[in-house]
């Protein structure tokens, strides 16, 4: 996969998000995520990011029990409802792939970057892997997603 690939120190990052079990349907849960922003005004600063974490692996948790959380990465104060929590994810070291990917490209785009991983001597921490994206796939004009794939690691 062609990607740049580096060593990055990322943030402490504070998210509203919403928990997910397996593969299917994730787009609705990206649905509800963005219905519960937009009124809030969140959706409306550049800074603002979408993104998901994998709390499992489809190479060894079945597909339809794999969880995830989706979430907004925003510098906005806001309140939880509902299904949305505030989720975390720790300041630490990452390897950090970018990719500009269709959405049949993810689970090679992972694969590639954990070999990465492996071939150059880094271990996954226990911290839980997750995307951060960069744009709507739906207004690319190859309907690709610019994405960054982060592994923490120790």
């Amino acid at each position: 996969m062609n990607a740049k690939i580096e060593i990055k120190e990322t943030p402490e990052l504070n998210l509203a998000g919403l928990t997910h079990v397996e593969k299917n349907g994730i787009e609705n849960a990206f649905e509800k995520l963005i219905k519960w922003a937009i009124p809030k005004g969140l959706l409306n600063n550049s800074e603002t990011k979408m993104g998901r974490i994998f709390y499992d692996s489809f190479k060894v948790t079945e597909p339809n029990k794999v969880r995830m959380s989706i979430f907004l990465a925003t510098n906005k104060l806001f309140e939880t409802e509902g299904e949305i929590n505030k989720l975390t994810i720790k300041k630490g070291k990452c390897i950090v792939g970018r990719f500009e990917i269709t959405p049949n490209e993810f689970e090679k785009s992972w694969t590639s970057l954990f070999i990465w991983m492996n071939k150059n001597g880094y271990k996954k921490s226990i911290e839980n892997p997750f995307e951060i994206y960069h744009n709507d796939y739906r207004e690319h004009t190859e309907n690709k997603f610019i994405v960054d794939l982060n592994i923490p690691i120790e």
